[in-house]
């Protein structure tokens, strides 16, 4: 059995480093290659920005209408379009509600394009790129579903995506630091918090997110101290808990929508129906007044008679 990489401790610290502005811009740069220089322009929303226990999405922001969704794995997890259709859900629910757009109207409501990434750093091998997509989770292969979510898995192990971790400062240094954790921890010759510190210093030594190590090194240590069996069993029975909520919550929302749509569909039909009785009232007031007309000519023609007759007289 391999001697992984406690789980938490490096989820902890990808979230750590990309919940800054600066880290999230360098990662977002070397992905789309792009040279945005102000780390302002980004905007995080990221559900729970919770370091240790995270029971949301990991790093998410708006940065020119694009949504990044960036999350890691040390293992393998075929489920993360379906995961990242819940997270999206959520995200997109808050940016609507901020913005004050109508989704009900009759304006199309714009939304920020959005950007899956898993970044994968266990110790399974797998190629520099993948792709995962939500149809594969279909129960119905035969049938073409509606609803597609693609999300990019990149392997971020320092023997991979070497021009990717080039281009990144930030996914260097956090992809140094965990080779070097884990080559000191299996050593057998320290603990934990040992091999935590002197994968700091060869990071210090070789000039890799020098300034953030030397600064946060005890964060970043504490953050090993900081996770027990016990947290992780929560954090799984929250997680499990989460996403068994947002699915009810998606079904609430479904029927919503339907029961707002059976509603507009009754109320179309009223003012139908109110049409057709404003449409026959209208026929009727002509009837009577086209009855009235002829009623006046009737009593004009009998006083024009009675006029003659009083004149014969």
């Amino acid at each position: 059995m391999k001697n992984k990489l406690n789980r938490e401790h490096k989820d902890s610290l990808f979230t750590f480093l990309l919940s800054q502005k600066k880290y999230a811009l360098q990662v977002y740069n070397a992905l789309n290659e792009s040279n945005y220089d102000n780390p302002d322009d980004v905007e995080i929303t990221t559900l729970e920005n919770v370091v240790f226990i995270n029971i949301k999405n990991d790093v998410s922001f708006v940065l020119e209408n694009i949504f990044s969704l960036y999350e890691h794995q040390t293992t393998y997890n075929p489920n993360m379009p379906l995961r990242s259709l819940f997270y999206m859900s959520d995200s997109y629910e808050r940016i609507i509600a901020n913005r004050g757009a109508n989704i009900y109207g009759s304006k199309l409501v714009k939304i920020p394009t959005p950007k899956c990434v898993v970044f994968y750093n266990g110790e399974d091998e797998y190629p520099d790129k993948m792709y995962l997509h939500l149809s594969d989770s279909f129960e119905n292969q035969n049938v073409e579903g509606d609803v597609q979510i693609k999300v990019t898995m990149l392997n971020i192990n320092y023997s991979h995506n070497k021009k990717l971790l080039d281009n990144c400062e930030v996914l260097r240094g956090y992809s140094l630091y965990n080779e070097k954790f884990r080559e000191y921890n299996k050593s057998g010759t320290m603990t934990k918090t040992e091999a935590a510190h002197k994968a700091i210093d060869y990071c210090i030594e070789h000039n890799v997110l020098a300034d953030f190590f030397e600064k946060r090194r005890n964060e970043v240590v504490g953050m090993i101290l900081e996770y027990t069996a016990e947290k992780h069993k929560e954090y799984m029975a929250k997680l499990e808990e989460r996403i068994e909520g947002l699915g009810q919550e998606l079904t609430e929302k479904e029927q919503r929508i339907e029961g707002l749509g059976q509603e507009l569909t009754e109320k179309e039909q009223r003012i139908e129906g109110l049409g057709q009785e404003l449409t026959e009232k209208e026929h009727c007031i002509e009837g009577l007044s086209q009855e009235l007309s002829e009623k006046d000519k009737l009593i004009a023609k009998l006083l024009e008679e009675n006029a003659k007759l009083k004149e014969e007289k």
